[in-house]
């Protein structure tokens, strides 16, 4: 295995003088092939001397189309090798620059040296600590994948050679010396890149930084499976190749509706009519992903590009769609706005009986709403932040309960390390630090609180009508800024605190209100001065139900939007 110091030592512009020698060499030989060819065509010469000259130049053709191939699989191999190795040294700058601006150091044996540990400053908070100890994990996680990345760029070159030292290289019987030249070019091309076993969201973004353009492109175009649902690579690239697996998906849910429907024709039990209903849920879950993320015509139907494929839906992103054979519920998630450049990101988490087939749609329009009012409350409120962008993502990536699960957590477990796993992705994802909100309701503020305890680079949470958030302990959470909490009066299910009390008895955490409220700017204007339709007077309506957390022009949906914003001081307070 390689190490730190010995990617730095290795020699690109050694790599790159080698390739243009072997461009000389296979030069040399396709000329050489040329003449040969004109002498083999001489008319008129026959006999015996003819043939054994014929033959004596099948022979010298033979030898030359052999070391072509042998000159072009090392040729291909000397180039990506290059290629590789420039974008491992450009990602390695990278984390080194990213290391010494937290004040470590990349250190030869892959190791961090940390400054810290000598010059501890002073007034440190917890907070704080805690936000560096993350950054040292995640700094340890790129360097291992930078080794792995090393040792396969390392490895894979090392197998070439070895198959050319024993002349294992074929020209596949060609004639032809430039044609030989390209077939072994062939067989000197490294191996597909793969992402890390397992790896973490800042593991798997090292490993797509540390690629070359031609080796994402490949991965984009030829693997999109292997990073639509890996986290730490950017939404955008996600979403490309999720869009790309939807009928790779829809052979996979019809097939899984048909086995159910043979199963349950054969033997006519409540348990295969079960089956066959979860697989066609499934069927209706893709169903409502392809709805949300394609455009439509007026008639209904998808629009079509000039290239005959569906055009996507500006300014969403789909982040994730599981309905493998594996799951009894189809798993999506669905970004509204640019996740990867966004100033401020929120996730909204569902509960208690929600579901891709029947609750997606909804769940999206109400991530769009928010980020609609985040926008508006940081152009009117915040003068300083005017110009901000927001991005909601709608996640339902995990399995709710649907009946008497929602009396144990452990769905709020399973789902809260997919989410943590998640959160995390966002942050490493990114080369900048946005303003991240996770967002939990009912259920889902459990699964959001399990979540955080893993450690997530999350800045704010927000809990609505929840049963718990599995801690009564507000530093467990691990978030650099505040946690807030949303209950109506009557809202049964926060009144249960089944799961570790009722965050509103957290110490710490900040009750918001859910009631009627005159809401006014900073310099005492009211917001009836919202220019929008739907905003239209001073007076923010009180919700209703569990079930009315994201109802349009509720303080509710004020103050989630306000914390989104990162502008919790105009939210209104209980």
């Amino acid at each position: 295995m390689v190490d730190i110091g010995g990617i730095n030592d290795w020699d690109t512009a050694g790599l790159e003088r080698l390739g243009s020698s072997l461009t000389s060499r296979i030069s040399t030989l396709v000329d050489l092939g040329d003449q040969l060819d004109r002498l083999a065509l001489i008319d008129g010469w026959v006999g015996e001397a003819s043939e054994v000259a014929r033959r004596a130049f099948d022979e010298v053709v033979d030898h030359l189309t052999d070391s072509a191939a042998q000159v072009g699989a090392i040729k291909r191999l000397t180039d990506d090798t290059e290629e590789s190795v420039v974008a491992l040294k450009r990602a390695l700058a990278d984390v080194s620059s990213l290391a010494f601006a937290n004040d470590f150091a990349v250190c030869n044996d892959n190791t961090l040296w940390d400054r810290w540990a000598f010059e501890r400053p002073p007034n440190q908070t917890d907070a704080e600590a805690a936000d560096r100890q993350r950054m040292k994990v995640e700094l340890l996680d790129r360097i291992g994948e930078i080794v792995r990345r090393g040792t396969e760029i390392e490895e894979s070159a090392a197998a070439i050679i070895a198959t050319a030292t024993r002349n294992l290289i074929s020209d596949n019987n060609s004639t032809d010396v430039r044609e030989a030249a390209g077939i072994g070019s062939d067989q000197g091309a490294t191996k597909a890149p793969q992402p890390p076993t397992e790896g973490h969201p800042a593991a798997n973004n090292q490993w797509w930084n540390s690629l070359t353009d031609d080796q994402r492109d490949y991965v984009r175009e030829e693997r999109p499976r292997l990073i639509g649902d890996l986290d730490g690579i950017p939404a955008a690239d996600r979403s490309s190749a999720n869009l790309a697996q939807l009928d790779v998906d829809r052979s996979s849910v019809d097939g899984q509706v048909n086995e159910a429907q043979a199963r349950f024709d054969q033997t006519g039990s409540a348990m295969d009519a079960k089956r066959l209903q979860l697989a066609l849920d499934k069927r209706t879950s893709l169903d409502a992903v392809e709805r949300l993320m394609f455009e439509k015509g007026t008639d209904g139907s998808f629009v079509l590009g000039t290239d005959g494929q569906r055009i996507p839906v500006l300014d969403r992103h789909l982040l994730s769609f599981d309905a493998s054979p594996e799951r009894t519920l189809a798993t999506a998630v669905v970004a509204v706005g640019d996740v990867d450049t966004a100033d401020h990101v929120s996730v909204h988490t569902p509960g208690f009986t929600s579901t891709v087939h029947n609750g997606l749609g909804s769940l999206v329009n109400d991530a769009a709403n928010i980020r609609e009012l985040s926008q508006w409350q940081l152009d009117h409120y915040s003068p300083d932040a005017a110009g901000q962008t927001v991005a909601s993502v709608a996640y339902m990536g995990y399995e709710a309960p649907q009946k008497v699960g929602v009396l144990s957590d452990d769905m709020a477990q399973t789902g809260g390390s997919r989410l943590a796993s998640f959160l995390d992705g966002i942050d490493a994802s990114r080369s900048d630090d946005p303003h991240l909100t996770a967002v939990g309701h009912s259920y889902g503020s459990l699964t959001t609180g399990l979540a955080l305890q893993d450690g997530t680079g999350v800045d704010d949470a927000v809990f609505m009508g929840s049963p718990g958030v599995g801690t009564d302990n507000l530093g467990a959470l691990n978030i650099s800024g505040d946690a807030y909490t949303l209950a109506s009066g009557g809202d049964g299910v926060a009144a249960l605190a089944a799961f570790d009390g009722d965050p509103r008895e957290i110490a710490g955490v900040h009750d918001l209100s859910t009631r009627a409220a005159d809401v006014v700017m900073p310099d005492g204007t009211d917001v009836a001065l919202m220019s929008t339709d739907r905003f239209t007077g001073p007076i923010i309506e009180r919700m209703g139900s569990h079930s009315d957390f994201y109802k349009l022009d509720t303080t509710s949906q004020f103050n989630q939007a306000a914390v989104i914003a990162g502008i919790p001081d105009v939210a209104v307070a209980r």
